[in-house]
């Protein structure tokens, strides 16, 4: 994101536990002929967005990966704001190409398939000549994305309205405020330590949690604290204390996650390490994630020999059914699919395993946790990292 936001203007220093950055006024004028989002589907989007206020043509691309994410809704959406963009090979996927052109108005989009859609258009939308509203069909799922923007809006001094449910948001014109604003930890990444500490008895203290954040992720304290984890919230210090006495987690277990997708992958390797039905449901948003994640977790976990199976609903992955052990065999080849999320979900899954596993992708791990490895080994985790052999 940091380089995204240099290439279309942004002076940015960094200091040790801090950033300073010098904006553009609004005045968008890109220092790259192309922006390149890497792997992030996050800054994509929203780089996508921004562009449609850019006074000379921007590409936008991403990697492999990311060039086969859905991106089509938001495409769509902005050409009904006036954007005038296109993707360069024709199928609604990236590279994009942007015009500009942005000027407000009304779009309609889907809000089942990627919050980051309308966080897009919301960080766009007060840089228009007119108001936008933003209509959202069908059911929104990932609610506490959209919250979270709406937030920073508030704190950048832009105007908005929303209704209740927030299936329907006015931004006015406006410009953005500097403002000093920190960032604390991200409960999606927390969720691996969680998940740890629920496995092995242990005191665990997190730091630079924040209780009262709006992350959806978050839920992963109350999952826990249902399986029997005690916790105890130190909201002055922003730290979360975990206590765990059970050796064993037993019981039956039911979450619903369509506000906390991304930890639908911890939660599975949480749950195989429960004597009882251990259930996930309202993942199917992940099916459009970095990979399609119920999918990946359940033909991993099934080469370690879990009782697992998906959930679906109207035929698309919806969630999962674990019966699970105390342990398993290990020893097992594992694949991440390319993501980072799989790939931490199936060394926590790996942590009770009698023998060692090899997960490949743990280089992907950087882009978004990149203390991953340094937080396990402070725990006391042993591990290596292991060059294949070529054709093995």
């Amino acid at each position: 994101m940091k380089e995204a936001c240099r290439s279309i203007g942004a002076r940015i220093i960094e200091e040790p536990e801090r950033l300073i950055i010098y904006g553009i006024g609004g005045k968008i004028n890109p220092k790259k002929k192309v922006i390149d989002a890497l792997g992030s589907g996050l800054v994509f989007r929203v780089m996508t967005a921004l562009t449609c206020h850019s006074t000379a043509p921007a590409v936008i691309s991403g990697d492999v990966v990311l060039r086969t994410r859905a991106m089509e809704p938001l495409l769509n959406a902005l050409i009904q704001l006036g954007g005038n963009i296109s993707s360069v090979h024709m199928n609604g996927k990236a590279p994009f190409i942007n015009w500009g052109g942005y000027s407000g108005g009304i779009c309609e989009i889907e809000g089942n398939i990627s919050s980051q859609f309308i966080t897009a258009i919301l960080f766009a939308a007060p840089l228009a000549r007119k108001s936008t509203t933003i209509k959202i069909i069908e059911k929104t799922l990932s609610l506490s994305y959209i919250r979270q923007t709406l937030e920073t809006l508030t704190i950048a001094g832009i105007k908005f309205q929303q209704n209740e449910n927030l299936s329907q948001i006015t931004v006015f014109p406006g410009q953005y405020n500097s403002a000093e604003y920190t960032i604390t930890g991200d409960y999606t990444s927390c969720s691996y330590l969680v998940a740890a500490a629920t496995l092995f008895p242990c005191d665990l203290t997190l730091k630079n949690i924040n209780s009262k954040s709006l992350q959806g992720e978050q839920a992963i304290l109350t999952f826990v604290d249902e399986m029997g984890m005690d916790i105890i919230r130190n909201y002055k210090r922003n730290e979360i204390r975990l206590i765990n006495k059970k050796k064993q987690l037993t019981g039956n277990y039911e979450f619903n996650v369509s506000d906390c997708p991304n930890i639908v992958p911890t939660l599975a390797a949480l749950g195989i390490y429960v004597a009882g039905c251990f259930r996930v449901t309202g993942g199917s948003i992940t099916r459009f994630h970095k990979s399609p994640r119920i999918e990946a977790m359940v033909n991993e976990l099934l080469k370690l020999g879990v009782n697992i199976r998906p959930l679906f609903i109207n035929g698309v992955y919806d969630g999962l059914e674990i019966y699970g052990a105390s342990s398993y065999a290990g020893n097992c080849i594992l694949s991440s699919w390319g993501d980072h999320r799989i790939f931490m979900s199936l060394f926590v899954a790996s942590l009770r395993c009698q023998q060692a596993n090899y997960i490949d992708g743990y280089e992907d791990v950087h882009c978004s946790f990149p203390d991953f490895f340094k937080e396990f080994e402070q725990l006391g985790i042993t591990f290596q990292e292991v060059i294949p052999q070529h054709g093995k």
